[in-house]
């Protein structure tokens, strides 16, 4: 019988120290399992998002788009796997099946599927290629299954879930090893349901028996991980900003919680994590590569520049957790050239970072270690195994580590990590460094886990101290790195005023350049020196460049809407509403909230924007202040000329995924309306509250 990773380590430790009389630390508090283990290995992987919401460019599709419009000229999961087994990734989780029920495989349980779309004459098989290209590059294969269908007719009765049952037996048995089995929260509400087209909503604790789904997965693949915001191999990290907590403990107790339960005290510890907790549950960082965030393909989707990717490594895999950043498949079946590019300097930069450990060459020396046996010397930490470690005394609960570099040298980057698979221990640690003959605090945190990584400005120092604080029985410390990373110059921050008025942040010795419209050319940037007045907003494009070395940023776009010192709220639900301002005001840390009384939905929002313009978008950003009550769901937009004449809505939909992805939901139009008078309509909210909120509503005008 194969025994699990790490209590082989264990065992061997131990065998090592029956023979020497060396007394290892025991395991405290929850410790990962074999599957567990191998993932937090792993680092970087991907979701990768593609299927009939590529063609139509939505997030959530309704269930009811034809599955003809699948038909990618070029679909080649040899090149998926090829730019992310190059980009450093080591998996790649596949959206076999999102809320609109299409499936990317040929499942034998339903057609609306690959079998009925004109790629391959129907006998195409996304998930089955993916999982050849995998093995081909060396990638590891992961599967999303999405328990809500907005196309199945039965969804919501029993049958469904025997159904999603079967399609997962598919996925754990046909298609070769799983590493993590995705399933998240979203369940129930509109879908077209086999031409029903009506709300469906279930009871999320009971109606698809969790345990069964998991004991499946279990069964088939015992040592996958699966996701979901209370796991059980490994949990939501409560954001899908790519913000890690930085207090991050790998446990928590899930007791009685089931995936998409709405518990708020719960919900504050997904990030954190809990130091008592009875489970170990690790937080997932899951974001997405296009920006503004979206897991699908939109038109016009930027990728995120590199310095944001790097900040996005620091708060994810710097705070002890894997990075998932989802890749959106192209309608021709690929990743775009532009996303590719990013991906690649990304790795490269990542690589630059940690090129060279200091450490490989400093003293290091502690002032306790266990036993005073080699095998658990401050040595152990710098000889960058994660299998061998430094481990004090039992009862020692706070010990320092001395570096001595032997001359004066820079660095920016201190990493840690602890021996997870014997538990995670450390509360608190401080970094410090001798100037002239005293210590001083340069950095310091609470949790490490698997690894912790801190940046910080360059210091200068010949000798350094790091403490670490338990309140396990003894300190356990794997892996100790220090670098100086080379200097990445910030994206340059566009500010746009309520006056129209834009302003850019700059460092000293930066300069920034700015174009205007849609596609500038190089020779249209210009050097930004002063406040530029543009009242009807726009496109923006910028880039910082560094006056000494030359370095130039990403260039980054941003739009932003019409001025609004003109604009006015007419009426809230029919009445005058002075707080309503908040929703105009250019402030998106203040919001407006509807009056919590006997209105229910409907709410509507009436402004008057002072002008006639000629408008082709809107956005609704909701409240930023982490609180889900009142965030608008389903909504209708409507314009008027003169206030009283309505016509039929210019816009109506969901903001699809706008409860774990509260940013600004931006709606552009088919074509330019003439207009002074908008109304935004709030049909309903994420939490089916009878209060909606809005913290900024913008315009669009086509210049």
């Amino acid at each position: 019988m194969k025994m699990k990773t790490d209590y082989l380590s264990i065992l061997l430790i131990l065998f090592i120290s029956c023979t020497n009389k060396v007394d290892i630390p025991k395991p405290y508090g929850p410790i990962p399992t074999e599957g567990q283990l191998k993932w937090h290995e792993m680092e970087y992987f991907s979701l990768v998002c593609y299927g009939l919401n590529t063609y139509t460019e939505e997030e959530w599709a309704y269930g009811d788009v034809n599955p003809k419009l699948f038909n990618p000229s070029n679909l080649d999961t040899d090149q998926w796997a090829s730019v992310a087994k190059n980009a450093g990734m080591k998996g790649l989780i596949l959206v076999a099946k999102h809320h609109d029920g299409f499936c990317l495989w040929p499942s034998k349980y339903n057609e609306y599927s690959v079998k009925a779309t004109p790629w391959k004459d129907g006998n195409g098989d996304v998930l089955g290629d993916l999982s050849k290209s995998c093995k081909k590059y060396g990638l590891k294969l992961g599967v999303y299954l999405s328990p809500w269908d907005r196309n199945h007719a039965e969804y919501g009765r029993r049958e469904y879930v025997q159904y999603y049952y079967k399609q997962l037996e598919e996925l754990m048995t046909e298609y070769g090893d799983v590493f993590e089995f995705w399933i998240d929260g979203a369940n129930g509400g509109t879908g077209y349901y086999g031409g029903a087209k009506d709300r469906r909503n279930i009871d999320r604790k009971t109606y698809y028996g969790y345990e069964n789904i998991f004991s499946i997965v279990k069964k088939h693949q015992p040592n996958a991980v699966i996701f979901s915001d209370v796991g059980p191999g490994t949990r939501w990290v409560g954001n899908e900003s790519g913000l890690g907590g930085e207090t991050n403990w790998n446990t928590i107790s899930t007791g009685g919680k089931f995936p998409g339960e709405s518990d708020p005290e719960y919900t504050k510890k997904l990030g954190s994590g809990d130091p008592k907790g009875e489970e170990w549950v690790p937080a997932e960082v899951n974001t997405t590569l296009l920006w503004p965030k979206a897991w699908y393909y939109h038109t016009g989707h930027q990728t995120r520049s590199l310095k944001n990717l790097m900040d996005l490594y620091y708060t994810s895999i710097g705070r002890g957790s894997p990075l998932n950043l989802g890749l959106a498949i192209a309608p021709s079946g690929q990743i775009r050239d532009l996303d590719e590019k990013a991906l690649l300097k990304f790795n490269e930069q990542v690589k630059r970072e940690f090129e060279v450990n200091l450490i490989e060459k400093t003293k290091v020396t502690a002032s306790d270690y266990r036993g005073k046996h080699d095998d658990f010397s401050a040595e152990k930490c710098i000889d960058e195994s994660t299998e061998t470690y430094w481990a004090t005394n039992d009862s020692v609960q706070s010990a320092t580590l001395s570096l001595d570099f032997g001359k004066e040298t820079s660095f920016n980057r201190l990493l840690l990590q602890e021996h997870i698979a014997l538990g995670q221990r450390v509360h608190a640690f401080t970094f410090e460094v001798e100037v002239d003959g005293k210590y001083i605090v340069v950095v310091e945190g609470t949790t490490i886990g698997y690894k912790r990584i801190l940046r910080f400005d360059n210091v200068k120092a010949s000798k350094a101290r790091i403490t670490l604080k338990t309140e396990a029985p003894c300190l356990i410390l794997s892996n100790l790195g220090i670098y100086n990373a080379p200097r990445l110059v910030a994206d340059p921050v566009a500010n746009f005023d309520i006056q129209g008025n834009l302003s850019f942040n700059s460092e000293t010795g930066v300069a920034i350049f700015y174009a205007l419209g849609d596609e500038p050319q190089k020779n249209d940037f210009t050097q930004y020196t002063k406040a530029i007045h543009l009242p009807h907003g726009g496109k923006v494009h910028s880039y910082a460049a560094d006056e000494t070395s030359g370095y130039k940023t990403d260039v980054i776009i941003d739009e932003f809407g019409v001025a609004r010192d003109k604009w006015k709220v007419v009426s809230v639900d029919g009445k005058v509403s002075k707080d309503a301002v908040k929703a105009i005001d250019n402030d998106p840390k203040s919001f407006f909230i509807t009056d919590n009384s006997a209105e229910k939905h409907p709410h509507e929002l009436i402004i008057d924007m002072g002008e006639k313009l000629s408008i082709n978008g809107f956005s609704y950003l909701p409240r930023q202040d982490g609180q889900k009550d009142g965030i608008v769901y389903e909504y209708a937009f409507f314009v008027s000329e003169d206030g009283k004449s309505w016509e039929e809505p210019v816009a109506l939909g969901t903001f699809s995924n706008i409860e774990n992805n509260p940013i600004a939901q931006v709606i552009k139009f088919n074509k330019c309306l003439n207009s002074r008078f908008i109304k935004l309509i709030s049909k309903s909210t994420v939490r089916n509250s009878n209060i909606s909120s809005f913290a900024e509503i913008d315009i669009f005008k086509k210049n």
